[in-house]
Parts: structure tokens; sequence; C-alpha cells
């Protein structure tokens, strides 16, 4: 299969669909066209001008349990400095055994192993109990609005599926343990605007600078320590080999700072995701203030993506956010980031841990890598697509794949939305057998 899964992920990073405006009509129709030259039928679903979604599928023989490939969506972020790059971000060349490109990582590789395997499944005349399902969406960088989103609220009945597979999976957390995603954060992305007053820039003692108020807005965002929630930092290290102490800190929430601090050094890719896993996020991230150098602002605006955990609703994140501002909260209106920009609230969602489908998939991992592997469970920070299904149909969704161990967890981390990013061959070979055998496995 890898010889059809390279080429088509290589024509999905150079269909360049970055979001804004993500035009994904260029990879649905790509997609479309190699499942056209095995013989299989899809349907596009245009969602706005240029985007849409597309769905395929192999009926079932049987009511057993549904299993969808997807959502996985063929959008991508921005680059912002190409010329920092060590290999054009959307020429999609192979080199060194690795295919470099925006969104070669997140997640076009598992798109094109989702749909080759797809196509190599009904070729050779796959009669799964249960329907199987390929669903290949736009839009999840923002919010899902024109992808999984909008499929599920205009068709729910053609999408609804009891399991999927998602992104991404298969990182590797220590020596023969690999992550699985079974859950993910909530996503309420703030907008703070700050007033003031015009005045001249060049008497600013007594000025009423929104500018100002901005950034000390920032910094007591930055230093505000939101109460910690340690069920999720406890279910990722149970598992795990580290000693019994070690545990022992990294469950307490008095003692987590200590761990976190110590850990920066040693391994900053697993203190930053424990740090996101403990508690309710937030990162100041986008700022606009002022209409010209000698023009006191009336007006600053500051952008804030706020991750919460499961059960943290937009009342709780205004109440911390009132707590952090002080006294600030009197010169500030706080809205929703608006929705054509990402700023949909969701709430964090979650699958079951341990299930039939997660031995399944153990086993998979076993046979492809070793006995000695197994899967750990790793609740994502950030949002995907997966959640509409969780939501809307209990549907029991997870990110896997499987990963050939020539990255570590910290250079994951750091090539996703990031500079030089790539996917190795052998993780793209693992990571379609793995599919295949999964599929066979649930639905035979």
């Amino acid at each position: 299969m890898l010889d059809e899964i390279v080429p088509l992920m290589q024509k999905l990073i150079q269909n360049k669909c970055v979001n804004p405006p993500g035009n994904e009509m260029r990879s649905i129709k790509t997609i479309e066209q190699y499942l056209k030259s095995k013989g299989i039928d899809s349907e596009i679903f245009e969602s706005t001008t240029e985007r849409g979604n597309l769905l395929a599928e192999i009926k079932g023989t049987s009511h057993h349990p549904s299993l969808m490939f997807g959502p996985s969506h063929v959008d991508v972020v921005p680059v912002e400095e190409e010329s920092s790059w060590s290999i054009p971000p959307f020429e999609g060349r192979v080199e060194d055994d690795f295919i470099w490109g925006r969104g070669s990582l997140d997640m076009l590789y598992i798109v094109a192993c989702q749909a080759v395997v797809f196509s190599h499944l009904a070729s050779n005349g796959f009669k799964p109990r249960g329907d199987l399902k390929l669903l290949i969406v736009a839009d999840e960088e923002a919010a899902g609005t024109f992808g999984a989103k909008w499929m599920v609220d205009n068709y729910p009945d053609k999408v609804k599926v009891e399991y999927l597979i998602s992104e991404t999976g298969g990182e590797p957390v220590e020596a023969n343990r690999v992550a699985f995603w079974y859950g993910e954060k909530g996503s309420n992305w703030t907008r703070l605007i700050f007033k003031g007053a015009e005045s001249h820039g060049s008497a600013p003692l007594l000025s009423d600078n929104a500018a100002i108020k901005l950034a000390k807005a920032i910094e007591r965002i930055t230093d505000y320590q939101p109460p910690r929630d340690l069920t999720l930092v406890r279910n990722l290290i149970a598992p795990l080999s580290m000693g019994g102490l070690t545990k022992s800190l990294a469950s307490s929430s008095i003692t987590l700072p200590q761990v976190l601090k110590s850990l920066r050094k040693s391994n900053p890719g697993m203190a930053g995701f424990l740090h996101a896993i403990s508690q309710m996020t937030w990162s100041p991230n986008v700022c606009e203030a002022g209409t010209k150098i000698n023009v006191v602002p009336a007006k600053a605006q500051l952008d804030i993506d706020i991750r919460t955990l499961p059960g943290q609703n937009e009342e709780y994140v205004r109440t911390h956010l009132q707590h952090a501002l002080g006294d600030l909260i009197d010169d500030v209106v706080i809205e929703r980031v608006p929705e054509e920009l990402g700023g949909a609230v969701s709430p964090g969602t979650m699958s079951d841990m341990d299930s039939p489908f997660v031995d399944i998939m153990r086993g998979v991992l076993r046979e492809l890598r070793g006995e000695e592997f197994d899967l750990v469970p790793l609740f994502s920070p950030g949002a995907t697509d997966a959640r509409f299904f969780r939501q809307a149909f209990g549907t029991q969704a997870y990110g896997f794949a499987i990963t050939d161990g020539r990255l570590d967890l910290s250079t994951l981390f750091k090539l996703f939305h990031g500079d030089d990013e790539r996917v190795s061959l052998g993780t793209i070979e693992l990571t379609a057998n793995a599919y295949k055998m999964v599929a066979e496995r649930f639905l035979s």
C-alpha cells in the first residue's frame, strides 16, 4: 500500500489547503479521483464555496457495530516563515525516509493511509459485518464549521457510527509504551476588549491607554493558577514504569509543580503535556491595539486560546478570568471569539479507556511492533473532530496510529504546527497495516 499512499499524500501536501481560507475541495477531489480509479464510488458534500467533505461506505452484512476511518481532515495550518524550513513546506519531498511538508503529520499521512486502506478492502471484496465508512473533511483547524460539525449537523444518519479512528496516536511515551488518544479538552476561545480614551501620544502621563491595560491583563493571566484536577494525569501515569515515588509526586496537586519544574529540563515535552491535562489552560496569542503611533489607543483586543477539562463550562472560564483580571474587569468586555475564527465553545469529551475495541488495537500494536509493546491512554490538550461524534452519537472515538520510533515524544510534539513537519515512511507503513488489521478484526 505504501506505493499508493506516498504519491497521494504528496499531492495532498502540494494542494496547500491552508486554513484560512481552506479551499479543501482541491484535496477532496484528489481523494475522490483516487477512489474512482479503484472503482469506488464516494459522495461529496459541498458545505460552502470551494469547501466540502467526502464520504464512502462499505455496507455491513448484519447489525454489528459500525466503524469509521475518520473524520480525517485535509486542511492545514499556515506557515509563518517558509525560510525557516529545511525543505520547502508545500513540496511534499521524500528525503531521509521521511515525507516533509505542512500537514504531513497533522494529519495528511492518516488521511492517505485511511483512503488507501479503505480502497484495498473494498477492491478485495471485504464483507464487513458492520458498516465501514471513510469520512474526509474540511475545516478541522478552525472549528469544524464547514467540516465534521457540518456533516454531523446536516447528515447525521449518514455519518453516525459506534466507533471511529482518527488523529493521532502511536507517540512513544516511554520504552515500549505508545499512546492512543481517548479524549480531548474542550475549547473556549475568548476575546477581551479593553476600553480607554484617545489622546495625543506626546503627553502620556494621565492618558487612558487601552494597550497598557491589555499588557497588564496578559501578565495577570499568565501568573494566575487555576485549580488543578489530576484525574487525567493519574490515568496516564498508572500504566507507566516510573517509580512509585514519582507517581505519587505527580499525582498530588501540591507536589506536581515541583515535578513539572524538574521535567522542564529532562523531558520538556512531557512537562508541557502533564501541565496541559492537569488544569484549564489559557494562552494569550493574538493582540491588537492602536491606529497610529502618536495616538493613544482607545481600544485593545486580546484573543486567548482557552482549553478546558471535562466538566468545566463557560461560566467556569469567566469566573476565573474575573479572578485573574482583578480591578481590570471594569474596563474589559469578555466575549467569544467569532465562530468563523474558531470561537464555537465545545466541552471536553472522552471515550472508554478499556474496551474490546481497545484490546483489538493493543493486539495489532503487539503484532506489528512486538509483544513487549503496550498502549498508554492519553488525553489530548487540543480539540479534534472526534468531539462532535462523541457529543452527537456517543461514539467511541480514538486517535490511533503506530509510529516506528524514529522520533521521540518531544520532537513529535514540536512538529505539530511547527517547522520541518514530517513523518517517516516506516510510520506510514505501520499505520496503514494497523488500520487494515483493526478493520478486519473488528468487522469480520
